[in-house]
């Protein structure tokens, strides 16, 4: 059978599949292409100045980041990278003191932790933001009030805000937003989050903070980044922060103990 069929198995003509391709990069015997471009003639040719955020941004989405995205997505990956012994680095420790061969296999674990309830809720937030923004700017108000109220009804924590250990405000959330209003990205993303946090606060009679999460949301909206791929940032950012626990595990080991603290906390009841 030549490549690209397949049959049905009913007796019918083999249905044709289009033979798939990828835009992401070739080589030839002595070049490697990224998007068009020659890793070693055009990306790293002598006099350039390798840029390895500036790269993937170009590789991922295909087009070329302004000098003022750069510098929001340089924030926005440095802040997701580390928040200490979250589920993530404690996943990241107990596979490496398990398997310490693998140190692959301990990032693996830990960022497998980067879901819809920490460090992944980027794409929880952004989900609600867009249907604001997607909204007559006379209705958007009462967008946000519906959201909030569902939420609340259901007793549900509301992507993007509050924290256990911030208050009154996430640093994090204050000083992305700064950094984003001072490089051009403080539009309608922006301004449905400052929304939603005014009802969030109107509705709870108190005062619950933007999350970095929501910042993060919100300025990736405004760079256009689709939905589906925010949380892919919590990814890469949060990679070298775990590659960063297997180094401290290998001098300052403290699986054992969080192991063993866990044994003996919690006690057997048939």
């Amino acid at each position: 059978m030549s490549s690209g069929t397949s049959t049905t198995g009913t007796g019918r003509a083999p249905a044709t599949t289009p033979t798939p391709t990828t835009a992401l990069s070739h080589h030839t015997l002595d070049a490697v292409y990224y998007r068009g471009r020659s890793v070693v003639d055009d990306i790293l040719k002598p006099g350039a100045k390798p840029d390895f955020v500036r790269e993937a941004m170009f590789h991922i989405f295909g087009r070329a980041f302004s000098e003022d995205e750069l510098t929001v997505v340089n924030a926005i990956l440095i802040t997701m990278m580390e928040h200490g012994f979250t589920p993530s680095a404690i996943s990241t420790r107990s596979i490496y003191m398990s398997a310490p061969e693998n140190l692959q296999g301990a990032v693996a674990a830990g960022l497998m932790a980067v879901g819809s309830q920490f460090v992944g809720t980027v794409e929880n937030n952004a989900r609600l933001l867009a249907r604001i923004v997607s909204t007559p700017a006379d209705g958007q108000r009462a967008a946000a009030e519906a959201i909030v109220d569902d939420y609340r009804a259901r007793k549900a924590p509301l992507p993007g805000f509050g924290h256990h250990l911030h208050r009154p405000d996430d640093p994090r959330a204050a000083c992305l937003l700064q950094i984003g209003a001072g490089h051009g990205l403080d539009g309608a993303y922006v301004k449905a989050l400052r929304l939603l946090s005014a009802v969030i606060d109107e509705k709870a009679r108190r005062h619950i903070t933007i999350n970095a999460t929501g910042a993060v949301s919100a300025l990736l909206g405004e760079m256009s980044i689709p939905v589906d791929l925010m949380r892919g940032f919590s990814v890469f950012g949060r990679t070298p922060g775990l590659i960063a626990h297997i180094a401290e595990e290998r001098e300052r080991p403290s699986a054992r103990f969080i192991w063993e603290l866990v044994d003996n906390t919690i006690p057997y009841e048939a």
